[in-house]
């Protein structure tokens, strides 16, 4: 409560707001005595002058008031007063006091026309006083200065404001870039770390599970260095990951080269082919692949989203798919894209379509990675065979 009393008063009583309360308050107390003696005197008896400044003190205040809001019609009533009211010297302090508060107002303008115009009507009231005053007219000695200078160091005041606002919004904006900028990147390793891992492991069970059941000795041989590989591998790229996280690079494996980068960026789409294929094939499914030298061209960054999108529906496909089931993964470039296709046999047609994975994390990831290249993401199940394909532009 007291910070929000505390931000209320401070956008009110800064800036213009300040100028308003202390010339309202000013005037008032020049006014004072002449509106006292008018409601002492009455009306009849007092003089023109206390009339005239009374007068004016209330028209000035008001108009001052407006200004909190309008600034332009403060200012047009201001002039019109001084017109009006201040064609001599009878009112010298209003005159003067009006003259610095105004100028400090017409100041705070943001439009470059009003100050243009304020400060070209109020040199026309100071010409047309030159004529009507007479020997008043050596008052503009006073005057003139003391506007201008109020007008100039408030403006020079307001021109920093706003400099320093400016900056800090920018401020704001680069400080919102950057939270941005690490949420994306927390959801990029995120990801990664789910498809190295969520792959991996899978792997790791399928092979565990045919080296517990398997009749022949040299199988269950073979599925354990799958798994031993896989083990390495996947302790290799979390080292090397949690490495990229670590500023003092603490978590560095001394057997690493030290020009050893993550897994997340050397990997590439058609040796990724390679290896996904590979991996299906160890898992005793029966694979297909095709795949294009051009897609080399690719940046590597395309690469690495095909790579992982390669990863994780392979994942899916040793998960999902019919156990020793015919599947096949194609990487070509047709036209201006570079096209993914992976297939696979779907292992119960009867079975509900919850089986499937549809909407998932890793599919939604997937998508995520095409989009973010202005690529294209889709899977469906076609006559008992369960299709992915993902697109990128070259």
């Amino acid at each position: 409560m007291k910070a929000r009393l505390k931000d209320t008063l401070t956008k009110q009583f800064s800036g213009r707001g300040v100028i308003i309360l202390l010339g309202v308050a000013a005037l008032l107390a020049v006014s004072a005595t002449e509106i006292i003696s008018i409601l002492q005197d009455g009306f009849v008896a007092s003089t023109s002058t206390s009339i005239r400044g009374a007068l004016s003190g209330v028209i000035l205040c008001i108009a001052l008031i407006i200004g909190r809001r309008w600034v332009a019609a403060s200012l047009g009533i201001y002039l019109a007063t001084a017109f009006f009211f201040f064609g001599n010297g009878m009112l010298l302090i209003w005159m003067v006091l009006s003259a610095v508060i105004f100028s400090a107002l017409a100041a705070t303008a943001l439009s470059r026309h009003i100050r243009v115009w304020y400060l070209t009507i109020l040199v026309g009231w100071m010409i047309q006083f030159i004529i009507r005053a007479g020997d008043d007219a050596i008052l503009l000695v006073l005057i003139a200065p003391l506007a201008l200078s109020a007008f100039a160091l408030t403006r020079s005041i307001f021109v920093l404001r706003e400099r320093n606002a400016r900056t800090s919004k920018e401020m704001e904006e680069a400080d919102a870039r950057a939270r941005q900028a690490i949420e994306a990147e927390r959801k990029n390793i995120a990801r990664d770390l789910h498809d190295i891992v969520a792959h991996d492991i899978t792997v790791v069970a399928m092979q565990s599970k045919a080296a517990k059941f398997a009749n022949d000795g040299q199988m269950a041989l073979d599925a354990i260095d799958v798994i031993a590989k896989l083990s390495t591998e996947t302790l290799h790229d979390l080292r090397l990951m949690l490495n990229v996280l670590r500023t003092d690079g603490t978590m560095a494996d001394p057997a690493v080269s030290v020009n050893d980068k993550p897994a997340a960026t050397t990997v590439y789409a058609v040796q990724g082919v390679e290896l996904f294929s590979q991996r299906l094939r160890e898992a005793n499914f029966v694979v297909s692949s095709h795949t294009e030298e051009k897609i080399s061209e690719l940046p590597r960054s395309a690469q690495t989203a095909l790579y992982r999108v390669m990863q994780e529906a392979t994942t899916n496909v040793i998960k999902h798919a019919l156990p020793g089931g015919e599947c096949s993964i194609s990487l070509t470039a047709q036209g201006t894209e570079a096209k993914l296709k992976i297939t696979n046999q779907v292992p119960n047609l009867g079975s509900p379509k919850n089986s499937l994975p549809i909407g998932g994390s890793g599919l939604i990831g997937m998508e995520d990675r095409m989009k973010a290249f202005g690529g294209r993401f889709n899977t469906s199940e076609r006559n008992g065979r369960w299709i992915l394909t993902a697109s990128i532009p070259f």
